[in-house]
């Protein structure tokens, strides 16, 4: 009878956990409306499987219209500098067809990625939108770039941005 009891407690607790995820994933879409993104970095077609990238792309609700990017990249070329670069179009379809790269870094001063001895590189950016009207949304897509040669490392699938506050 006790191991009966064990088992229906069990159940419970999943269908409870399994509940409150299905009610919660929704509110969570609806409040990030596009303002955070997290953007993966894979190789580049036709180059050596190698090398992983992370961009946490973060626009808080406040008075100034920043977005945060900390960038972790690794398995790159060891002490070896690198620059993120993103490139946008107003057509929101998910095909970012956009090829106005921008290099970014700490507001319009470019900052390198520098790897470590492993590989591995962090650098935290930022970005002010304020030349841009709120509600304003587009297709951005990112690329890491080797800072000697400019040839890509990484790069990611299209995301939709829309500028908020």
């Amino acid at each position: 009878m006790r191991i009966g009891t064990m088992r229906l407690l069990k159940v419970c607790a999943v269908l409870a956990a399994v509940t409150s995820v299905a009610i919660v994933a929704p509110v969570a879409a609806r409040a990030d409306s596009g303002a955070n993104l997290e953007v993966i970095l894979r190789p580049v077609a036709g180059t050596p499987d190698g090398g992983f990238g992370l961009v946490k792309f973060r626009q808080p609700k406040d008075a100034d219209k920043i977005v945060y990017l900390d960038v972790w990249v690794r398995d790159l070329a060891p002490n070896h500098s690198y620059y993120l670069q993103r490139a946008t179009d107003l057509a929101v379809n998910d095909s970012c067809t956009g090829t106005n790269w921008l290099t970014l870094g700490q507001g319009s001063v470019v900052q390198a990625i520098t790897t470590d001895e492993t590989g591995t590189g962090r650098a935290s950016l930022f970005r002010n939108l304020a030349a841009i009207p709120l509600g304003t949304q587009f297709d951005i897509h990112f690329r890491i770039v080797d800072a000697a040669t400019t040839a890509v490392a990484l790069e990611s699938a299209c995301y939709q941005f829309t500028v908020t506050q």
